[in-house]
């Protein structure tokens, strides 16, 4: 999971908060916070590396994750804070591609081991859960393709700086008796949802991701098998789960999984905008004009018609995006 957003918006907090409120706390060694270094160049930083003496030196969470993996009862949070000060593909490289070997054995979700030198084979485990914290600005890296498949992205764009009205009473709640069974995930591949859930279901919202799919194409920029995968995923537990309504959910997912995809300042870029706010608006051919005023013009149709917007979340994204594209002749999500 990737936090972004305004510096000071209380992201790291929020992550720390959530953690304690399924009982994970730095006190019983189940939440741990890292500092991300500006000078971090590979996986060593995080995971170990043995000295020019023949020692091997513990990583930023090498002894975190195999606490986890030694109780697998209870989930595990490790947050990156400001976690593209340095390049995230790079240090993060043997996660990245771990994660991608998970697979049921005996009940359990395993993966391939991080080979390290000096030390014993480092896997990762299933109650291991990890979120990073990011601001956007001339300090920081952007995220490659690479990073974003592998999660979605959440961003905190409203600050309301005015205090609450009257004193808000502050109740104490106690934390919640979580297990890993709660957080873990029940899908490993699409094959499985196939054989478990409804399948014309499936399929309708696959039909629906190919037709986002044909407009990403345009600029390079369409998905792959995983991210289809895991916006079915994300799906179906909110469907289980009577989380949200169906429409709402796949709003969400174009939000966090496909539009911070994009980012250029070429014509196509701005026709991707478009063509994209007319799949989830369902209104772009009354906007062409060549004057500058598309984002007005998305801007109008959003106040006057929200209602009859199929996803008025990742609409109103994009008209912003092509406010900055209009105005800056670039644009890309993380503004």
């Amino acid at each position: 999971m990737i936090l972004a957003g305004t510096s000071g918006t209380g992201k790291t907090r929020l992550v720390r908060l959530f953690a304690e409120g399924a009982g994970a706390t730095r006190a019983n060694g189940r939440y741990q916070q890292v500092a991300v270094r500006p000078d971090w160049s590979d996986s060593s930083d995080l995971f170990g590396h043995v000295d020019l003496n023949g020692h091997f030196i513990s990583g930023a969470v090498t002894d975190f994750v195999e606490k986890a993996a030694e109780d697998l009862t209870h989930p595990y949070f490790l947050c990156l804070d400001e976690m593209n000060l340095a390049r995230v593909e790079y240090y993060l490289s043997d996660f990245l591609s771990v994660v991608e070997t998970r697979e049921m054995r005996d009940g359990h979700i395993v993966t391939d081991p991080i080979r390290l030198e000096g030390h014993k084979d480092l896997s990762l485990p299933e109650n291991l859960y990890v979120v990073g914290t990011v601001n956007m600005d001339e300090t920081t890296f952007p995220f490659s393709r690479k990073v974003l498949d592998r999660a979605n992205a959440i961003e905190f764009s409203f600050v309301d700086l005015m205090p609450p009205d009257g004193k808000e009473d502050s109740e104490v709640v106690d934390l919640l008796p979580f297990d890993n069974r709660f957080f873990r995930g029940e899908y490993l591949t699409l094959q499985q949802c196939l054989e478990d859930e409804d399948e014309e279901q499936i399929r309708n919202w696959c039909l629906l991701l190919c037709q986002c799919n044909e407009i990403l194409k345009k600029d390079n920029a369409q998905v792959g098998y995983r991210v289809r995968d895991e916006i079915i995923f994300y799906l179906l537990y909110s469907q289980k789960y009577n989380l949200m309504e169906k429409r709402e959910a796949m709003d969400w997912e174009i939000l966090q999984k496909i539009l911070p995809r994009i980012q250029g300042s070429s014509s196509a870029v701005r026709d991707l905008l478009g063509e994209l706010f007319q799949f989830c608006a369902g209104d772009y051919e009354g906007l062409r004009t060549d004057s500058g005023e598309i984002n007005r013009k998305m801007s109008k149709l959003l106040k006057e018609a929200r209602e009859k917007v199929r996803f008025p979340r990742s609409a109103a994204k994009l008209a912003s995006m092509m406010r900055r594209y209009e105005e800056d002749g670039f644009t890309s999500y993380w503004q």
